[in-house]
């Protein structure tokens, strides 16, 4: 069980750390290319892409950090690292979405033709990385089925929305350059980088929400509490009575407490196979879930 949860957290990690790669190429690309350019879009474009590699980066940290803590010293809370590091990506968004919105606005006073060698790179690059994003997508999807993982399926999402914004920018820049005989073809730059401006305040908002949403501890969902109650219909004899169960989730992790009562005079090894054969199973059935079963003394009236 352990070496499967091993394995899991280290197909993560390294989806996670190939994202990182990837993203922090394309931030020294865009870099260069917002430098030698003139584009609204460019540089809505390079502090999108700067947002992407930080979510991926504390993605990829807070794994690193899951990880190595697992199969050790339990720490408290240590789920909840993707959450926080959620809700700094929204707050840098809002940072990013004010300068993207400050150069619109200046190519709207004073409208020029794109031009510049960093143009081109700018093409290169969406092209080069419409192929990366779509693969990293891919990728992130068939972990987050494999591990049942939060973090790799909104990792998935981000690069499946990073391909659609190449597209979308080099779609951009391919109109800007085609049409610069047109003299209200000077607008498509800042009108481009305007409206990446709103889906990154969109993508703020959800990002804030939802981390928001998964801090709070809540109870389970119904069919894992389906799950709970089956398990323990089908021990129903190995034990004499049910105290309770609690439960939670905080994140992507579930806890589990089961207080159960023997009969006194079964032997001890017996009661510990029958605790280990339902702890097994439940951790089995119920992903990201740590189950511990304790024992309930009969009440005394």
């Amino acid at each position: 069980m352990s070496g499967h949860i091993e394995a899991a957290g280290g197909n993560k990690e390294s989806a996670a750390r190939a994202g990182v790669i990837a993203g922090l190429l394309d931030v020294g690309i865009a870099v260069v290319a917002v430098s030698t350019a003139n584009s609204a879009v460019l540089i809505a474009d390079a502090l999108k892409t700067f947002l992407e590699f930080i979510a991926v980066l504390l993605a990829w940290l807070a794994i690193r950090r899951i990880n190595r803590g697992a199969g050790r010293n339990f720490e408290y809370g240590i789920g909840k690292l993707e959450n926080l590091s959620g809700l700094l990506v929204a707050i840098l968004m809002i940072l990013c979405l004010l300068l993207i919105v400050g150069a619109a606005v200046h190519d709207f006073l004073h409208p020029t033709h794109l031009a510049g060698a960093g143009i081109w790179i700018g093409v290169a690059d969406q092209v080069v990385f419409l192929g990366i994003n779509a693969f990293l997508c891919l990728r992130g999807r068939r972990t987050a089925a494999q591990t049942n993982s939060p973090a790799m399926a909104a990792q998935a999402r981000l690069f499946f929305t990073r391909a659609v914004g190449n597209c979308f920018i080099l779609l951009a820049l391919v109109l800007s350059l085609a049409l610069t005989g047109y003299k209200w073809s000077v607008y498509i730059d800042p009108c481009g980088s305007l409206l990446i401006g709103i889906s990154i305040l969109l993508a703020a908002f959800g990002t804030f929400s939802s981390s928001i949403y998964d801090l709070l501890d809540r109870t389970l969902e119904e069919k894992h509490q389906f799950v709970i109650l089956r398990e323990l219909a089908g021990h129903f004899d190995d034990y004499e009575a049910l105290h309770g169960i609690r439960s939670r989730q905080s994140g992507s992790q579930v806890y589990i407490e089961i207080f159960l009562e023997f009969e006194p005079t079964k032997p001890v090894g017996e009661v510990q196979r029958i605790i280990n054969h339902l702890t097994e199973n439940l951790q089995t059935k119920i992903p990201n879930s740590h189950v511990s079963v304790a024992l309930a003394n009969r009440p005394i009236n």
